[in-house]
């Protein structure tokens, strides 16, 4: 490996862990304010994205990952919107703090939701890896081309099992016109965001499988606190919830979604808890357990 691109990589690494650390800050200090909370995830993942996954995939790689999770989510999204198929009824209402500058939208859907599905998915995607033992660098044994996609998907959806509650039914970001059964928020919510999420990864795996040559093998890919930093950022996505939670413990307001159903602001928040408690740290368990698991350090999958 060349002087440069160990130069590169050490700066990465230290940018990644700095904004591991202004992240972790952002999440006690904005656990008042739900939009900023949201922008600053955004920002989060697409750094994280841009720093882990240039390494990981050099520039090429990246920009796949980000025209196809930006393009299949986008299309859906606004499927959605206009005939209900896959996520439900529903339309956004995201607000704009001073009212000055009009939110852009793609026919109905706004620009800024793609990035949601660009920073968490790539996270969503290097967890999935991990759990099946680096499966994305194993891609010429053809049953990892449909597992990871599969998994990784799943780890995404319970992000958005996580988080949809309070954006919706409380933030109101965007509204669930027939409301659901999850505190607001219908299934077919989440079965539209698993298919979404699912599609997105799986044509992104098949061109990586086309392209194994953008996959990196050396430097930073062989030390495990590389892949450590995405594990740790999504493990602090689901902390905010936790801040989030104790800053509205006591909030008792009710909240009646579009079903006429009633929820209480700090139940929603504890429902919110719950459920990440047993997915996404759940799956952070398993990325972690199998990334340590291999005692030789190398990245073949372990044989049991």
């Amino acid at each position: 490996m060349s002087k440069k691109r160990q130069t590169l990589e050490k700066i990465s690494t230290i940018l990644l862990w700095a904004l591991i650390a202004l992240y972790f800050v952002s999440t006690i200090v904005f656990a008042s304010d739900p939009l900023a909370a949201t922008g600053i995830l955004q920002l989060t993942g697409i750094l994280c994205l841009i720093l882990h996954g240039t390494i990981r995939y050099g520039w090429k790689g990246t920009l796949a990952f980000v025209i196809i999770a930006y393009v299949v989510s986008t299309i859906f999204e606004d499927l959605s919107i206009h005939t209900g198929f896959p996520f439900g009824n529903y339309h956004y209402d995201i607000p704009v703090p001073d009212g000055s500058r009009p939110m852009r939208f793609i026919d109905q859907v706004p620009v800024v939701v793609g990035p949601i599905y660009i920073a968490v998915g790539y996270l969503s995607w290097t967890i999935g890896s991990l759990i099946l033992n680096h499966a994305d660098r194993h891609l010429d044994e053809k049953i990892n081309i449909f597992l990871l996609p599969i998994v990784s998907a799943f780890v995404m959806v319970q992000f958005d099992l996580v988080q949809d509650p309070s954006t919706s039914t409380f933030q109101g970001f965007w509204i669930w016109e027939d409301g659901g059964g999850f505190v607001g928020v219908p299934l077919v919510n989440f079965l539209g965001w698993y298919f979404t999420c699912y599609l997105f990864m799986q044509i992104f795996t098949i061109f990586l499988a086309r392209n194994q040559k953008l996959v990196k093998t050396s430097g930073l890919v062989n030390k495990k606190s590389f892949w450590m930093q995405p594990v740790i950022i999504y493990l602090l996505v689901a902390f905010s919830y936790i801040t989030q939670y104790i800053y509205n413990i006591n909030n008792n307001t009710e909240i009646i979604d579009m079903a006429g159903n009633v929820w209480t602001v700090s139940n929603l928040y504890e429902t919110a808890v719950t459920v990440m408690l047993f997915t996404m740290l759940y799956s952070v368990v398993l990325a972690t357990i199998s990334l340590y698991k291999d005692v030789n350090g190398d990245l073949k999958p372990v044989q049991i």
